[in-house]
Order: C-alpha cells, then sequence, then structure tokens
C-alpha cells in the first residue's frame, strides 16, 4: 500500500526543481532566479563597485543614487539607500561621498551632500544627515557618534 501511495503521490526536488507528484501525474515548478543582485537593487555603475571591492553581503533592496561616490573596501548591507534628499539639476553634488573601508548595517539611508570618513561603522536602521569623521561608529535615527 505504502508503494502504491509513494508512485501516485509525493512532494521532492528533482534537478534542483521542485515536484509535486499528484496521482501519478507530476507538476515542476521553477523557481524565480532572483540571485542576481542587478534582479533585486537599484545600482547603475555596479562593475565600478565591484571593481573597488564594494561587497554586498545581502543584496536586496539596495538602491544607490548614480552619482554617489562610494571608495574601496566598503560593505553595504540589505535594503539601504544612498541616494540624494532634493535633485538639483545644475549642481550633482548634493549625493553623499563615502570614503573607504566604510560598512553600513541594513536598512540605513543616507542622503544630501554628506561626507562618510575612512574606516566608519553605520549601524542598522540608521538615518545619517550630517557628515562623519573618520573612524567613527554612528547608529540612530538621526545618526549619532557613537565612538570615535
Amino acid at each position: 500500500m505504502k508503494k502504491i501511495i509513494n508512485l501516485l503521490f509525493g512532494l521532492y526536488k528533482e534537478n534542483g526543481q521542485l515536484v509535486v507528484k499528484v496521482f501519478g501525474i507530476k507538476m515542476k515548478f521553477k523557481w524565480a532566479n532572483i540571485n542576481q543582485l542587478e534582479d533585486v537593487c537599484c545600482i547603475q555603475d555596479l562593475p565600478k563597485f565591484k571593481n573597488q571591492n564594494t561587497y554586498f553581503p545581502h543584496p536586496i533592496g539596495i538602491v544607490i543614487h548614480p552619482d554617489v561616490k562610494i571608495g574601496k573596501n566598503c560593505v553595504i548591507y540589505q535594503n539601504v539607500t544612498i541616494g540624494s534628499g532634493k535633485y538639483i539639476e545644475e549642481n550633482h553634488s548634493n549625493v553623499p561621498i563615502i570614503v573607504n573601508n566604510v560598512t553600513i548595517y541594513a536598512n540605513s539611508v543616507l542622503f544630501n551632500g554628506i561626507k562618510i570618513g575612512d574606516n566608519v561603522t553605520i549601524g542598522a536602521g540608521s538615518v545619517v544627515t550630517k557628515d562623519v569623521k573618520a573612524n567613527s561608529i554612528i547608529a540612530g535615527n538621526p545618526a549619532k557618534i557613537i565612538k570615535q
């Protein structure tokens, strides 16, 4: 009896696809191909950031304004937004400048013409609206220096 049930019904993986068997009929489901950074983030100059060794450990929901400057060896976690508070057509300096070795944790927002110095850590959920000096740890809404 158990062999008959296994022949008629089942749920398993076959060649990387989910297969449901009902009355002996196989129905295969393909997973959405969302493993590409380009599919789940809005980053226009992605090759430049990869060449600078910028790392995206959990790449989903990241939005980076095309004029933002990011230095080398930065780490940006999921759902981070880096952009301008207001677009000024004649002056593109209204976007953040992020120097080297900066880590930005999940759900943080950086905007306007601020400068983030070397070796800065920005805590999760922070809203950064002012310049941050090098070698600082900041967090909060609005972000404040926790340690320098």
